[in-house]
């Protein structure tokens, strides 16, 4: 019995209502990773990986539930420092 997964790769077009980007997708499985937390780039896209960048494991079964994951996860921080970043900017004004 095996305790890990080595995935394998193979890159996966996103084209879901006007919304289109690339990931990865595990060819056995069928899991779908974020592209964000894995930083698909360079898993499976072939770029050089980032320096000190913090990998994070999010793989989906649909597209559907790897959308909610972004707009959930990804957006709403990205909301929270936008925010925190503009009240910054009115204190210094």
């Amino acid at each position: 019995m095996a305790y890990t997964w080595e995935p394998k790769w193979e890159v996966f077009e996103v084209d879901l209502e006007g919304i289109k980007f690339k990931t990865c997708r595990d060819r056995i499985t069928g899991l779908i990773a974020c592209p964000v937390c894995i930083h698909a780039a360079s898993k499976c896209l072939g770029e050089k990986p980032p320096f000190n960048y913090v990998y994070e494991n999010a793989y989906f079964y649909t597209v559907e539930d790897l959308l909610e994951h972004m707009k959930g996860y990804h957006l709403l921080g990205l909301k929270k420092r936008t925010a925190k970043l503009a009240e910054k900017l009115r204190e210094e004004d």
